[in-house]
């Protein structure tokens, strides 16, 4: 299988550029055009969360036709500047949930379970899985205990170095923990949010956080950093799964040159 993740879109009304600066819709849409170019295509897109600034009718309203021109079927879950109900209308007839009330998700292969967790809480910056996702979760993982599965939320369950976004992290991931620790066949995670491509471990687990198709949250370390994003290389990221394991790849959108050869047509290392 292989999952292509698009994360943190931050569609605003009309259009209108991102902190004055960052065209997120213009960003979005060669986002859209590089994945459907992909040889070959993913078998699905999955999106992390943040699919509009303000989760405003209008913005999902103006950001859904642009989705839907996505080649591959798409899987979602919603981040802090979404809102979920208004989501979920939004994506009625396009995009089904499997839960109830929280925009969860299952999508599955004959090889791979991937599980799509909501973390948003309403109006807050950090995230939280609520009591009935820690159970959802649960009964999901006892249904198919031997799948290789891979979890895909929004916030990361891990500190990563950036102060000003670490503070709105996944905050009650021990309690997420207490519910997947026990289950050797989870095979990572998959997150948004930091607007950076991060690769850490949690407990035993790798966690991959994906890189910014548009604006990136600005790489410095220092405890008192300013809040800020900077206009770096635009990508998005992959993940290969295959009964070896999961291998993931960054696939930058723009400013890149090539293919070319590294031998000439007598097989010969070109010099």
């Amino acid at each position: 299988m292989l999952v292509a993740q698009l994360t943190d879109l931050h569609i605003k009304r009309d259009g209108k550029p991102a902190y004055k600066k960052v065209d997120t819709l213009k960003c979005l849409r060669d986002a859209i055009t590089h994945i459907n170019q992909l040889i070959p295509q993913p078998d699905l897109v999955v999106i992390t969360g943040d699919l509009v600034d303000f989760g405003t009718d209008e913005e999902y309203q103006l950001l859904i036709p642009e989705l839907k021109k996505l080649v591959p079927p798409v899987k979602i879950v919603p981040g802090n500047h979404d809102h979920s109900e208004k989501l979920r209308s939004a994506c009625k007839g396009w995009v089904a949930f499997d839960a109830t009330e929280q925009c969860h998700f299952i999508h599955e292969d004959d090889k791979y379970r991937l599980l799509g967790i909501d973390t948003s809480v309403l109006g807050k910056p950090y995230g939280k899985v609520s009591k009935s996702g820690l159970a959802w979760l649960s009964e999901q993982l006892k249904k198919s205990a031997t799948i290789p599965t891979l979890l895909f939320m929004h916030h990361p369950p891990i500190k990563v170095g950036l102060e000003h976004m670490d503070v709105q992290n996944l905050l009650n991931s021990e309690e997420l923990w207490e519910t997947i620790g026990t289950y050797s066949n989870i095979k990572g995670i998959v997150a948004g949010h930091v607007h950076r491509p991060i690769f850490a471990t949690w407990h035993h687990l790798p966690v991959w956080i994906g890189p910014s198709h548009s604006h990136a949250v600005t790489l410095d370390l220092m405890p008192d950093a300013p809040s800020s994003f900077s206009l770096e290389p635009r990508a998005i990221q992959l993940f290969r799964l295959t009964t070896e394991g999961i291998a993931s790849h960054i696939s930058y959108i723009a400013d890149s040159d090539g293919p070319y050869p590294f031998f000439d047509t007598q097989n010969r290392l070109i010099d």
